[in-house]
């Protein structure tokens, strides 16, 4: 079940990749940014009101409000960062697997020294390709 959510995750993240490339120069990025985040938040809203609210007990906690809360502002940053990188001109192509791979690395080191997650080899291995390929997309 894991694959599938994966496969829709990379698919959907790829298309939210093309469009704001597509809406950049073309609304102000704060309006579009606005436009964006109200649209996203329509399937989880239909999904929490017509299969989860009427009869399941919703989990809530204070932690779980406090990180939603900050993920949305990383969110929102991080969308606006995104769009204004478009907006100097750079190719999609190049821009959004420069992201992604920083992204990769960022957050695998938040697992490791934040969380204390754990890494076998294999895993380093393929972080050093990444590394290497991010090196790759940037060098000039």
């Amino acid at each position: 079940m894991w694959l599938i959510y994966a496969i829709l995750t990379i698919f959907s993240y790829a298309a939210l990749d093309f469009f704001i490339k597509r809406m950049s120069g073309k609304i102000d990025d704060f309006l579009g940014i606005v436009i964006q985040s109200a649209v996203a938040m329509l399937p989880a809203l239909i999904i929490f009101l017509f299969l989860k609210f009427p009869d399941k007990k919703v989990l809530v906690t204070s932690n779980g409000i406090f990180y939603a809360v900050l993920g949305g502002v990383a969110l929102g940053i991080g969308t606006l960062a995104f769009l204004k990188l478009f907006d100097t001109g750079i190719n999609l192509s190049l821009a959004s697997p420069m992201v992604r791979i920083g992204i990769l690395i960022a957050t695998t080191s938040l697992g490791l020294f934040v969380l204390r997650e754990t890494v076998s080899i294999k895993e380093w291995v393929g972080l050093a390709f990444a590394f290497v390929g991010l090196l790759f997309l940037i060098w000039k």
